[in-house]
């Protein structure tokens, strides 16, 4: 092996090895994927491996004229191109649920979205017979089709999509995130772009999936840093980061029309869930909660875990009873849950809310407790019902 075909390998294998670190650290934190973000994080990171791993071996094979390593170059090219349009269909399903974590794909959309890669992907199988895309001389050097720039137009498409999303998102009046994740998704097909055209102007030159590996361990650091504003248990944003999100909204509210609203929820009985069905049930019960907060709140909406059993809701409203609606929302998605899960114990909540058509003069803690004292009211008011 000379010299230069060293350093090509030896590049490749650095970004493998960082990829598999993300990998590793990724499955041991979530190895059941039922985060859907994570689980197309974990497949960005499987399918870049590969093609890094794909694009060694067509390096190392270039020049070896046998029949049979000609077949397992094929092979690796097709790895190489297929998967290139793959990780970008799956980006763009990791960008909807780190924005859009209640989004529910439909047939239409999930039509629509695989329509390119299929289309690439046949140009791409093709290309051993038809050499469109790629072709190998007699002596096993790889050179480049026709159409290899059809090849990376879904990819581009792709990106384009997740950018114009994220960036209308970002403009969104009463979005609920730090800037920081909006700049993190726009910068990843930045990266991966600037990739694909420095390898097309410099014919042999090879590293857009270096810049794509660049782009993910910007984002894996990105999430490492979201883990810290989470609640380990329900997955929700924890009180520092929900303080955080009210002292924003309460800054911020002159550039909403809407008034802002704070409601606060507490799981009724659950002392003695806890007492009665042991501390793994009352775990259970939060998670359940968190789960139905989190799928029946309008998207824009902030829910965190306050603490112990309490939770908040931030919002904007046009009026008062779309609270109701919302509330009424959740509490029949309660009410379900406890047909469906066959628990032992009926979950229920205690909600009060805040609505602040004026935050010049009112405080983030005045806002809190008088949420919490209303919610409390409403939580009497059930006890002296219940007798």
């Amino acid at each position: 092996m000379n010299l230069v075909m060293f350093e090509y390998v030896e590049v490749n294998l650095i970004g493998v090895i960082v990829l598999l670190v993300m990998w590793v650290s990724s499955y041991r934190r979530h190895g059941n994927f039922e985060d859907r973000e994570q689980y197309h994080f974990v497949r960005m990171l499987s399918f870049n491996i590969l093609i890094l791993l794909s694009d060694i071996a067509i390096y190392l094979m270039r020049g070896i004229a046998s029949p049979v390593v000609k077949v397992f170059t094929h092979c690796a090219c097709l790895l190489y191109f297929l998967l290139g349009g793959w990780i970008c269909y799956v980006w763009v399903h990791f960008v909807l649920a780190r924005l859009y974590p209640q989004h529910q794909e439909g047939k239409a959309e999930r039509f629509l979205l695989l329509l390119p890669v299929v289309a690439d992907s046949i140009l791409i199988i093709c290309s051993p017979f038809t050499g469109w895309v790629y072709s190998l001389s007699e002596t096993n050097v790889y050179h480049r089709g026709p159409f290899i720039l059809l090849a990376f137009v879904p990819s581009i498409l792709y990106f384009l999509v997740t950018t114009v999303i994220t960036v209308n998102e970002y403009r969104h009046p009463i979005r609920s995130r730090e800037s920081n994740v909006y700049v993190t998704l726009v910068l990843f097909p930045f990266f991966s772009l600037v990739g694909n055209v420095l390898q097309m102007y410099f014919y042999g030159l090879s590293i857009v999936w270096l810049c794509t590996t660049v782009s993910l361990l910007i984002l894996f650091i990105n999430r490492q840093n979201d883990q810290l504003s989470r609640d380990t248990l329900t997955g929700l944003f924890n009180r520092r980061q929900t303080n955080a999100q009210l002292s924003w909204e309460l800054h911020h509210s002159h550039s909403s029309d809407n008034p802002l609203f704070l409601a606060m929820f507490d799981v009724d009985n659950f002392k003695r869930i806890n007492d009665q069905y042991g501390h793994l049930s009352g775990d259970e019960a939060l998670m359940l909660i968190a789960k139905v907060l989190q799928q029946n709140s309008p998207r824009s909406d902030f829910v965190g875990r306050f603490g112990g059993d309490e939770f908040l809701l931030i919002g904007h409203v046009r009026h008062a009873e779309e609270i109701d609606g919302i509330i009424k929302k959740i509490n029949y998605a309660l009410e379900f849950t406890n047909k469906t899960h066959m628990l032992g114990y009926t979950l229920s909540l205690s909600v009060g809310y805040m609505v602040c058509d004026d935050v010049s003069n009112i405080t983030m803690d005045e806002i809190i407790n008088m949420a919490d004292k209303r919610m409390y009211e409403a939580k009497h008011l059930k006890k002296l019902e219940s007798f």
